[in-house]
């Protein structure tokens, strides 16, 4: 979407702007991880950044695969770049002492009732989304296209691209040519930018298998059928077989 040639310029300005929203970014970062939200329930915090998002003049659409939002810049011709980040918390009882730190309570889709947390870093992603937004939409004289910004609901619960998707996300929208997503990383140093095409970090998928016994006497264990030595002789095979790829 950026001209080659001027890139190094571009990047000046963008600076230029971030640091001038700085103190704006900041304030949205804190409330963010001061009010959490589990996944599936980020009723609040999809309409608070759906909010900038249209403030920025995006075109956006909210409830899409539950609580997703969908926020369209169309700028004259070119590619459609998409831009993701996610907004769950976690079910953890924050303990950093931190001022800003939360004090949310929620109760899990399993029923159980539990402090919420930003512990995996979606706070940053948010912002970082919005500053985004804003840095694009101030330089929109620089590149031509269409940006699709997208804020994924229940990551951690491995559904929430998969409920988008579903909804509709690349039929009801326009489905991109590139799409960008980051995640922070605790194995670079701060202010570094670790970047990788493709699959980056871990997958999510989950498999049910029912495993059943036959009862018997304790004295007699060969008569039986124990499901537990079952069970555990299942996931040693899967561990060498994942072991073996990895190799």
């Amino acid at each position: 979407m950026l001209i080659g040639s001027n890139a190094p310029v571009y990047a000046d300005e963008i600076s230029k702007h971030i640091e001038s929203q700085l103190p704006q970014l900041m304030d949205l970062y804190e409330d963010l991880h001061a009010h959490p939200e589990l996944s599936g329930f980020e009723v609040k915090t999809a309409a608070k950044l759906a909010k900038r998002a249209q403030a920025l003049g995006f075109e956006v659409t909210e409830n899409v695969g539950g609580t997703g939002v969908v926020a369209v810049y169309k700028n004259g011709p070119g590619p459609v770049v998409m831009i993701r980040a996610d907004m769950d918390g976690l079910p953890v009882i924050e303990q950093t002492g931190l001022p800003f730190a939360s004090k949310e309570r929620a109760t899990t889709e399993d029923g159980i009732e539990s402090g919420v947390m930003h512990a995996c870093g979606h706070d940053t992603h948010m912002t970082s989304w919005v500053g985004t937004a804003s840095a694009l939409v101030s330089l929109k004289d620089t590149w031509s296209g269409t940006l699709v910004m997208i804020l994924q609901p229940a990551e951690e619960r491995g559904k929430g691209a998969r409920d988008m998707l579903n909804d509709g996300l690349y039929e009801r929208f326009p489905k991109p040519d590139y799409a960008l997503a980051f995640h922070d990383s605790a194995g670079l140093p701060a202010g570094t930018i670790g970047l990788t095409p493709g699959f980056a970090l871990a997958n999510v998928d989950s498999v049910d298998i029912i495993v059943k016994g036959q009862g018997g006497h304790g004295a007699y264990p060969h008569t039986t059928k124990d499901p537990i030595v079952l069970a555990s002789r299942i996931v040693g095979s899967l561990q060498t077989l994942v072991s073996r790829e990895l190799d």
